[in-house]
């Protein structure tokens, strides 16, 4: 069974790499599964309790994601100035960071594969309650969703992008860094209130994304969905 749901931008999205540095602010083109398990972990939890998110844990870490792009996406890069804690006698050192927006141009679809019929009841709770993926206030507006018994519809099925399986031929595309939660995580690695957090459970790869460039500047980039050209 396949669950689908579509969100529109609101606002920029913004999302680095889990191998950078918070001055390196590269940002990922789309959210990555541990990023879409999280969010969704995390409405499970405000909504259900703790316990009832410990509970239900496995079932979330174990879902297969599919991705289909925006239409075009336009990466902004910029510097800014921010203070940085410190040790001595300054609390705070004024330093430059880089950072990137990406501004979604399309609805941003999701399908889910499930091995639980049942889980599908629930994730058609929790995916509407969900308003961003990554950095926070790169807010989303839930569609609508659709559950299918089979498979994707065509011709859709063709547009989607495994997020949860490094990409094995090397072709045409956007190359992203992509990480998922491991199969053997715990709850407590996954945790942010859990010291230490190890690796967090994760484990990286790469995907490339169905995007070719149409412009490019000094401080943006446009990249439009292959289907366009």
């Amino acid at each position: 069974m396949w669950i689908t749901v579509d969100y529109e931008p609101v606002a920029a999205f913004g999302l680095r790499p889990s191998n950078t540095t918070s001055s390196g602010g590269k940002s990922l083109l789309a959210p990555t599964p541990y990023a879409i398990k999280m969010g969704l972990l995390d409405r499970m939890i405000r909504l259900g309790g703790l316990g009832y998110g410990v509970e239900r844990f496995p079932l979330v870490r174990d879902l297969t994601i599919w991705l289909r792009v925006p239409l075009a996406v336009c990466v902004n890069r910029t510097f800014q100035k921010i203070l940085r804690p410190q040790t001595g006698p300054a609390v705070w050192n004024s330093t430059i960071a880089q950072r990137e927006y990406v501004f979604h141009a399309g609805t941003l679809s999701l399908a889910f594969r499930l091995s639980e019929a049942a889980f599908a009841d629930e994730l058609a709770f929790f995916l509407p309650a969900i308003n961003y993926f990554g950095r926070k206030g790169g807010f989303i507006q839930y569609i609508g969703h659709q559950l299918h018994p089979d498979e994707l519809p065509a011709p859709s099925q063709g547009e989607y992008v495994h997020l949860c399986h490094a990409t094995e031929t090397i072709g045409f595309g956007f190359l992203q860094r992509m990480d998922d939660m491991r199969p053997d995580a715990t709850f407590d690695d996954v945790s942010v209130y859990d010291s230490p957090r190890s690796d967090g459970g994760r484990v990286s790869y790469n995907v490339i994304f169905p995007y070719r460039l149409a412009h490019h500047g000094f401080n943006h980039t446009v990249y439009e969905a292959e289907w366009l050209a």
